[in-house]
């Protein structure tokens, strides 16, 4: 997922990433870059008005994203995702 926040953020979109246990060196190379990095998935983080969600497919902590309520959430405000 980093590489497709590296290229939403080089063609000018405001990327945010949400991940568990992001560190060195990808988690140094995100925050270069500019990309804040928010631990977890928690639903006040869609208090950030995104336009897209982009769920990846590699925790699976329970239900990832969706015990979190993110990704429902996300959708019944009208995300893309």
């Amino acid at each position: 997922m980093a590489g497709v926040a590296a290229i939403a953020k080089a063609a000018g979109h405001r990327v945010t990433g949400s991940a568990r246990g992001v560190y060195p060196p990808m988690s140094d190379q995100l925050v270069a870059m500019g990309i804040d990095l928010i631990e977890g998935y928690e639903a006040d983080q869609l208090s950030l008005d995104p336009d897209v969600v982009v769920v990846g497919n590699v925790d699976h902590g329970g239900l990832g994203p969706v015990g979190g309520g993110v990704f429902v959430l996300a959708v019944g405000n009208g995300c893309c995702l």
